[in-house]
C-alpha cells in the first residue's frame, strides 16, 4: 500500500508538499519548527492519520540573502575599483576571492536550514520524506514493526535524540530541534501513534478484508 505525500506545506516557498486532504481536523504550530496535521479518518487519503513537519529555524530567507550578497558586492567591488584606479589592482582578486567564499558560505547555511522532514502515520505505515523543496530520501516502514527510539543523553549540555528503528534500521529525525522542541516532538509521535491504531481498529485495511472474505469456510 502506497501513501501520497500528505499535505504539510509550510508557509514558504520550501515546501516538499503539494497534496491538499480534502478535510483536516487539527493543526498545530511551534514556533514553525514542528508542524502537526491531523486528518479525519474517513477523509483521509489511503488511511493516512496524521503527519509531522520538521524544519530548522531559518532567520534569513532565500529573497533577503540576494540581496544582502548584492549589496556586499557593490560595497566591496566600488572599494576595490576605487584602488585599482589608484593603481592598487592587485586587490581586484581578492576581492572575487572574498565574495565567492561569502557567498559559497552563506548559500550552504541557508540550503541546511532550509531542509524538511515529513513523517506521515497510517494504520499501516510510517512514511518518512526528506529534502529541500523536493524529498531526495523517501522511507516506507510498516508500522507493527517500527519503533520510536529515544536516546537520553548523557550531560546536561547535550541533546538527547530521537529516532525512528525499524527492524535494527534506525534514521534519527529532528537532529536540529532543542530540547524543549524535542519533547514536543516525542508527545506528537505518541498521539499520532495512538491515532494510528484507533484508525486501524475503526477501519480495518482492505487486505485483511479481502484475505477474510477469501478464507474457506469451515463445518
Amino acid at each position: 500500500m502506497k501513501i501520497p505525500k500528505p499535505s504539510t506545506a509550510l508557509p514558504t516557498k520550501n515546501s516538499l508538499n503539494t497534496h491538499k486532504p480534502r478535510r483536516e481536523i487539527a493543526t498545530k504550530f511551534t514556533k514553525n519548527m514542528i508542524k502537526t496535521e491531523e486528518f479525519e479518518f474517513e477523509h483521509a487519503p489511503n488511511g493516512l492519520v496524521g503527519s509531522i513537519t520538521l524544519q530548522p529555524n531559518q532567520s534569513l530567507s532565500w529573497r533577503a540573502f540576494k540581496y544582502f550578497i548584492l549589496f556586499m558586492m557593490l560595497v566591496s567591488f566600488g572599494i576595490a575599483t576605487a584602488f585599482s584606479v589608484m593603481g592598487y589592482w592587485v586587490i581586484l582578486p581578492f576581492t572575487v576571492l572574498e565574495m565567492s567564499v561569502l557567498s559559497y558560505c552563506l548559500w550552504l547555511c541557508l540550503r541546511r536550514t532550509s531542509m524538511q522532514e515529513v513523517i506521515s502515520f497510517s494504520g499501516e505505515e510510517i512514511r518518512l520524506e526528506a529534502g529541500v523543496k523536493t524529498p531526495t530520501e523517501i522511507v516506507t516502514w510498516q508500522r507493527f514493526f517500527t519503533k520510536i527510539h529515544v536516546e537520553r543523553a548523557i550531560h546536561p549540555w547535550y541533546r538527547k535524540t530521537v529516532s525512528l528503528v525499524h527492524r535494527g534500521e534506525s534514521r534519527e529525525i529532528g537532529n536540529f530541534l532543542t530540547q524543549e522542541e524535542q519533547e514536543k516532538l516525542i508527545e506528537t509521535l505518541n498521539h499520532l501513534v495512538r491515532r494510528a491504531d484507533l484508525a486501524q481498529r475503526t477501519f480495518p485495511s482492505a487486505e485483511h478484508h479481502d484475505a477474510d472474505s477469501k478464507s474457506p469456510e469451515t463445518g
